[in-house]
């Protein structure tokens, strides 16, 4: 079965996986139904930091202000402090590498099984660990003796780092220390922790920060994540999935079919989707009547969660959206489709110099802007 499912996956198709009828949508309703799974369908709710996270799976966070407008859009009366206070003071979310093999925030209940998966699929190539000098042993080396000072010294901030690699003669000139650190997040051994000053962090033991959990064998992890992926993403595919997670196309292909009974299939513009039948009932009431406006942050789920972004980005605009070399600019979006960027200026809540629309903005459109713009300032 996981073998069919990588043939047809491979060639595009997957159908006949899932139980029950076929249903069918039109576009309009597979954008709302994913916009109610992404927490985004309607005015947003009063939940927590960390139960919006864990709706998410994680939010990327290599940028942690984006990070933070992402919670902002799915909630109601949080600041960005909360955010901040989530990560530093109550625990309850983790930063580190994993999705994609980029940094995230997830509920700590997530992170070591998903790192677990995740880590072995996406770290370093070989090729650029030989090219920064830091392959082979030499590599397994430096994550010793990164373990081993944050086990003595730890929290340590990035220039620490980079001593203790020195004294074993890493070049720490280039980027060979953040490659360090990133690969032995990926093995579990660390996490980012803020720094006593704003805008710097330190990196911790990952064992000081979450307990221990018994490792989830890889094929359970990998139908797992599929099934939390698809209660935030779906109607979505494998190569979907691929994208999102980071996984190989075979691993996600039989974790598709891991959870084959699991699944509907959704029939609708383009290539056939599925989503969890017993998530039916709720996500695909999805509202008839339009989404409201939304401004997103950079890097939003809404968008990083397909491989192909159509129903939600025109084409003609995407480069307008990615800027190139993984960039993805904040959105305006409309209903689920992005209908201009936006950039926040602190203190100058004004559409006219921070927006930039695709098209002519009716004068509702533009209110709903300014309202939205205000918040932002709210919130940071």
């Amino acid at each position: 079965n996981c073998e069919w499912a990588r043939r047809r996956t491979a060639t595009g198709g997957a159908r006949g996986i899932g139980s029950g009828a076929v249903i069918r949508l039109s576009g309009d309703e597979i954008v709302r139904t994913r916009l109610r799974a992404q927490l985004l369908a309607r005015a947003p709710g009063r939940r927590g930091v960390a139960e919006t996270v864990s709706v998410l799976v994680g939010v990327q966070a290599q940028d942690e202000t984006a990070a933070a407008l992402a919670v902002r859009a799915r909630t109601r009366g949080l600041v960005d402090a909360d955010v901040h206070r989530a990560v530093a003071e109550t625990r309850s979310l983790t930063l580190t590498w994993s999705l994609r093999g980029t940094r995230h925030v997830h509920r700590n209940d997530d992170v070591r099984w998903i790192v677990g998966l995740l880590g072995p699929v996406v770290g370093t190539s070989r090729r650029r660990e030989n090219e920064l000098g830091i392959g082979g042993a030499v590599g397994e080396r430096a994550v010793r003796v990164v373990r081993e000072a944050l086990a003595k010294d730890g929290p340590l901030t990035r220039p620490q780092i980079k001593e203790r690699l020195a004294s074993i003669g890493i070049d720490t000139r280039g980027q060979a220390p953040i490659h360090v650190v990133r690969r032995a997040a990926l093995q579990g051994v660390l996490c980012v922790v803020p720094g006593p000053t704003v805008g710097e962090e330190r990196y911790a033991l990952m064992d000081d920060q979450i307990l221990r959990t018994a490792p989830l064998e890889p094929e359970r992890a990998a139908a797992e994540l599929a099934r939390r992926y698809l209660i935030a993403h779906g109607p979505a595919t494998p190569r979907d999935f691929a994208a999102w997670s980071g996984l190989r196309t075979g691993m996600c292909a039989a974790a598709w079919a891991a959870i084959a009974e699991e699944l509907t299939e959704v029939d609708g513009p383009g290539e056939a989707r599925w989503l969890l039948s017993r998530r039916r009932g709720t996500v695909v009431s999805a509202p008839r009547t339009p989404a409201p406006i939304r401004l997103l942050g950079g890097f939003d789920p809404l968008l990083l969660g397909y491989r192909d972004r159509g129903l939600h980005l025109a084409p003609a605009h995407a480069r307008d959206v990615n800027a190139g070399g993984g960039l993805i600019r904040p959105l305006v979006v409309s209903d689920g489709r992005v209908i201009g960027t936006w950039r926040q200026r602190r203190g100058r809540p004004t559409m006219e110099s921070d927006v930039t629309p695709f098209r002519r903005l009716t004068s509702e459109e533009r209110g709903s802007i300014e309202r939205e713009l205000l918040d932002v300032n709210r919130f940071l």
